[in-house]
């Protein structure tokens, strides 16, 4: 009788694996346990499998991803689906944490140092990961847990749930870093002490002339003052700072320089913030400004209609005097953005001192009453105040003695958007990240460094596979069927789906089955172990 096992994409995951030494690194740093059956490199690379393998399984339901899977081709010989059980998966998350877990990640990111490439710029940001339960300490172990699952601000938009934050730091292709912390930490301070306790170690890794690029959470006096002043950084400015209102609004588009890149304009300027000389350069983009102009026409039509809405009411409200009525207008218009009123009529009426019904009688006593009517019209001031600021941003660095230009500065902070592909991949349904179960905290830091390495494996892949097509001069089909030199590797993974090896009934290896055109010239673009690892040679 003859079985088969699905090999699919995971082939390629095993190999990049193999390149970046993952699995011999792991066991130099955790050591090797002769009565071990499974060594603690080969449990990470299974975890990596795992966690690359378009399946949505938890640990705990390992050994069923694993029953499917040609473990001696991907893993190692001698191995079966029962050696993989959690208390191995266990012992090996404990073991990578007490190793450090940072210090595992960027030694073997290391073995990745040739395909990241010439970018200078480290890109660093956090996100939120949010938990389902209550994650409640256990008592007298509080100020001992390494991080607390608590509620933050929650970039998941889920503020009911615990959380804890994921820093990563990526090049401009691969993850060089990656930390758990606690779901109440401050971008704020975590930014100047991840740039003070690991920069050394990262340049060690990566190169000294290194440019740090964070988000506006950066700027404040404190971390400017209190970062290295060796450190070199890009940033944004927050919009909310006096100069920096003043230069978005102060400077007209005709005086900014236009640049290759297409629809932005630079201006830029030097500026003293928190007692350290920078430069600003304030950024207009054409894309941006469509795209906040229609954002701004929505806000203005529906305080239009708002504003319409409160002046009726507001004029059924009557006031003991002509004084009040007005003031209270006043405070009514001071809520408005974009809309101011007009025409202000005050009427009088009169009006029982006494409880009563009815219409007054000659004997009653009565009191004037005010109220206010007025009209409103759209304040063209304020929206041309809001037009000014529409499609502009700030962005400040301390590399004076850099040489880079405005636009290279400009396409460093636009680069960021690399560390936020790597988040996405990090919360992608299809991996492996929402399915955190762990209750161990070590445990769950030591989980996001597994998914680390998988967003490392990932990347490394797409790097290697793009890189090679366009020194071949060479294209691969993309989903339309049109040729291209720079394919996702999402893509290549789906066109490896359905490749399965067949066994005999002594489990023997027979062949690799269904591996069709496209595959095989993806893999003669990887390279010959990859080839190896599908059977094309040896």
């Amino acid at each position: 009788m003859y079985e088969s096992r699905n090999l699919d994409h995971l082939g390629i995951v095993a190999a990049v694996c193999n390149e970046i030494k993952l699995e011999t690194e792991i066991n130099d740093v955790l050591g090797i346990d002769l009565r071990q059956k499974v060594t603690c490199g080969q449990t990470v690379k299974a975890m990596v499998l795992n966690t690359l393998g378009f399946v949505d399984r938890p640990l705990y339901l390992f050994p069923e991803f694993l029953r499917t899977k040609p473990i001696e081709l991907l893993i190692g010989t001698g191995l079966n689906v029962e050696d993989f059980n959690d208390d191995v998966l266990g012992r090996t998350l404990d073991k990578l944490y007490n190793s450090g877990l940072e210090e595992v990640f960027m030694r073997v990111a290391a073995n990745a140092h040739r395909y990241e490439g010439s970018t200078r710029f480290y890109h660093s940001d956090t996100s939120s990961v949010s938990l389902h339960g209550n994650y409640e300490p256990v008592e007298g172990d509080i100020d001992a847990a390494p991080i607390e699952i608590t509620h933050g601000f929650s970039k998941d938009n889920r503020p009911d749930l615990k959380q804890f934050v994921v820093s990563l730091i990526m090049g401009r292709h691969l993850p060089m870093f990656i930390q758990t912390l606690s779901g109440n930490t401050s971008d704020k301070e975590h930014f100047r002490m991840v740039a003070k306790t690991y920069s050394e170690s990262l340049n060690e890794i990566w190169g000294e002339d290194r440019i740090w690029v964070w988000d506006s959470a950066f700027y404040t006096k404190d971390n400017l003052k209190h970062v290295p002043k060796d450190l070199c950084w890009i940033t944004r400015v927050p919009e909310t700072l006096s100069d920096a209102k003043e230069l978005i609004c102060s400077v007209d588009i005709g005086t900014m320089m236009e640049t290759s890149l297409e629809g932005y304009h630079l201006f830029g300027t030097e500026m003293r913030y928190g007692d350290v000389l920078q430069r600003w350069i304030l950024v207009f983009s054409e894309k941006a400004y469509v795209r906040e102009m229609k954002t701004l026409k929505k806000r203005i039509s529906k305080e239009k209609e708002q504003v319409e809405k409160q002046l009726w009411h507001f004029s059924k409200n009557v006031f003991n005097c002509e004084k009040d009525g007005l003031q209270a207008l006043e405070d009514l218009q001071k809520k408005w953005r974009y809309h101011k009123t007009v025409d202000t009529a005050v009427k009088v009426k009169k009006k029982k001192t006494s409880v009563g019904r009815g219409r007054p009688k000659k004997e009653d006593n009565l009191k004037n009453v005010f109220s206010i009517h007025a009209g409103f019209k759209q304040d063209e001031n304020a929206v041309q105040q809001a037009l000014m600021r529409k499609g502009r941003f700030i962005i400040a660095t301390n590399a004076l003695d850099k040489q880079l230009s405005d636009e290279e500065i400009l396409q460093g902070y636009k680069d960021q958007q690399h560390v936020e592909h790597g988040f996405r991949f990090l919360k992608d349904p299809l991996f492996f990240a929402h399915s955190l179960f762990l209750k161990k905290e070590e445990r769950i830091m030591a989980m996001v460094m597994i998914m680390g390495l998988g967003l490392l494996v990932y990347a490394l892949a797409e790097r290697k596979i793009r890189m090679t097509l366009k020194q071949l001069n060479e294209t691969i089909p993309n989903q339309k069927g049109k040729p291209t030199n720079h394919p996702t590797i999402r893509r290549i993974f789906q066109v490896f789906e359905g490749i399965s090896v067949l066994y005999d009934n002594q489990g023997t290896l027979l062949e690799v089955m269904n591996l069709g055109e496209i595959p095989r010239k993806a893999l003669s673009i990887f390279g010959r172990d990859y080839e190896e690892m599908y059977g094309i040679v040896g």
